[in-house]
């Protein structure tokens, strides 16, 4: 039978092209990835990465920021201002700056615009903000004029420009968030948005920002050492195992600058910054993991901590206890998605590599004993990935094991109500022919055991259910094993009584305490 298809549902008057701020209303997903809270601080993020740009190059040293009861948001800095005046079609600058996808200066990264390096690569994240918020008004001080433009949920509402009798220079930016975008609520975490300012001041040593949040008082976060301040600060409620190794290097408008401590903990931590820009992963730490295994390597090799036999340390044994900052810059970096969350650039990787490497050379060989503790911690970390492997292994057989056999030293009790049986625990042969001889065989049974068995409290969980006596019990009782632990299902118990009888001596003493 013929199928008959109206094309008249779908045609040519079905085909749309967005607009630029029209796309990110419609999909802001796709543009800061999530519309809940950390959308919110997404779009804030973006003009305040506008103002850690200008520092980068040479051009900011202050950055203001308030959160009103409201939800409005200002930022002001005191950078060289937004460029603003007529395009070459007539279009306004500065109105084109927030709302034209991929229109800005960070696309020229010879250095010709002063932005040699930036976080902004894509002309997005400003017109994000302005798209997403229900109100939103930049002015742009420079050049002797003030230039303001207004808009409502991304569309322009006023121009203005006139002359500016003031010497300073910079941006200022007020916005409202759009709660019918952001349901959840449009009101800045201050914890979070805090903790966020504060990585930015450590990536931006000299550089000032006053934090005001609704009615608390204004603060003043910087910091003088950079990343040095960062790392202790991370490991300020640790016990440290090394000294702080430290590397700032640039080549050719590339540069990395790295502060590496270990500690005692058993888990690691990397912050990871593109052009001031967080990253959860990328190219770049690829390659400081690769300069820090193949250093670490040679090294242990060279000084004999590791011998022969032994296998390379792993990047991954190299992570336990590692605290790791990573600011990374280059023109021009790829990333992975408009959030910027993973760098993909392939040069990150060889370059990091090849700049840190060296002087991680000369520091471990400068700084023998924080050479050796990390050794020791990744050995340490082998050791218990080990003990943990084998400890797996064993638990999956003895889970796997079929418990339908009783150990054959057993001598069973013949009643099948076993809450009325009981089991003699006896030490050895010797002590099992009497018992046997004198006990009641309808409810008694005895089970020998060799002296001084393996003592449960100070061994690993593998040699423990791998131990014939202690198997040979767990068997005897009824007891399961599932999932490294061992499980008491009363049902199940095939005794209700558990007897232990020893001799008057020493290993007698040792197995009762067992």
């Amino acid at each position: 039978m013929a199928t008959t298809i109206n094309l008249d549902s779908y045609g040519v008057k079905d085909i749309k092209t967005l607009e630029g701020i029209e796309a990110i209303r419609l999909r802001p997903g796709m543009y800061i990835g999530s519309t809940g809270p950390d959308g919110v601080k997404h779009i804030t993020l973006e003009i305040i990465s506008n103002a850690v740009d200008e520092y980068l190059n040479g051009h900011c040293t202050r950055c203001d920021i308030s959160v009103s009861k409201d939800g409005y948001v200002e930022i002001r800095d005191n950078g060289r201002g937004v460029p603003f005046g007529k395009a070459k079609d007539g279009s306004e600058t500065l109105v084109n700056i927030y709302t034209k996808l991929h229109t800005g200066a960070k696309f020229d990264s010879n250095g010709k615009t002063g932005y040699n390096t930036s976080g902004g690569m894509n002309g997005v994240g400003a017109k994000a903000t302005n798209a997403l918020s229900r109100y939103f008004q930049v002015a742009s001080f420079r050049d002797g004029k003030h230039a303001v433009a207004s808009f409502e949920k991304g569309k322009l509402k006023d121009y203005q420009e006139e002359k500016w009798a003031g010497k300073e220079t910079g941006t200022w930016v007020k916005f409202l968030p759009d709660e019918s975008i952001f349901k959840e609520g449009i009101l800045l975490d201050y914890d979070a948005l805090r903790k966020q300012i504060q990585e930015l001041a450590y990536l931006s040593p000299g550089m000032v920002f006053h934090f005001t949040y609704l009615d608390k008082p204004e603060e003043e976060i910087t910091s003088k050492n950079g990343i040095l301040d960062y790392i202790k600060d991370l490991n300020s409620n640790k016990t440290s195992l090394t000294s702080i190794f430290y590397t700032e290097n640039i080549e050719d408008r590339i540069g990395v600058k790295i502060a590496m401590e270990y500690n005692d903990t058993y888990s690691d931590t990397y912050k990871l910054y593109t052009n001031s820009i967080p990253n959860s992963g990328g190219t770049h730490l690829t390659g400081f993991r690769t300069a820090l295994t193949t250093s670490i390597n040679e090294y242990a090799r060279d000084k004999g901590l590791l011998k022969e036999k032994d296998a390379n340390i792993t990047g991954e044994e190299l992570k336990e206890g590692l605290s790791l900052v990573l600011s990374f810059i280059m023109p021009d970096p790829v990333f992975s998605g408009q959030t910027k969350d993973v760098l993909s650039s392939s040069e990150a990787r060889t370059i990091v590599q090849r700049l840190v490497s060296k002087d991680l050379k000369i520091w471990l060989d400068n700084n023998p004993k924080d050479a050796k503790a990390i050794v020791d911690k990744a050995m340490l970390a082998r050791a218990a990935r080990e003990k943990a492997k084998k400890a797996k292994e064993t638990v999956r057989k003895v889970d796997t094991k079929k418990r339908t056999i009783l150990p054959g030293t057993l001598s069973d009790a013949n009643s099948k109500n076993r809450s009325e049986c009981e089991i003699f625990i006896v030490e050895g042969r010797s002590a099992e022919g009497p018992t046997k001889e004198a006990r009641n065989r309808n409810t008694q049974a005895v089970l020998p055991v060799r002296g001084k068995i393996l003592n449960t409290l100070k061994t690993d969980l593998h040699k423990a259910l791998g131990n014939k006596e202690i198997s040979a019990m767990i068997d005897a009782f009824g007891l399961e094993v599932k999932d490294g632990k061992v499980i008491v299902d009363e049902s199940k118990l095939r005794y209700g009584k558990i007897i232990i009888t020893a001799d008057a001596d020493v290993d007698g003493r040792l197995n009762c305490c067992l």
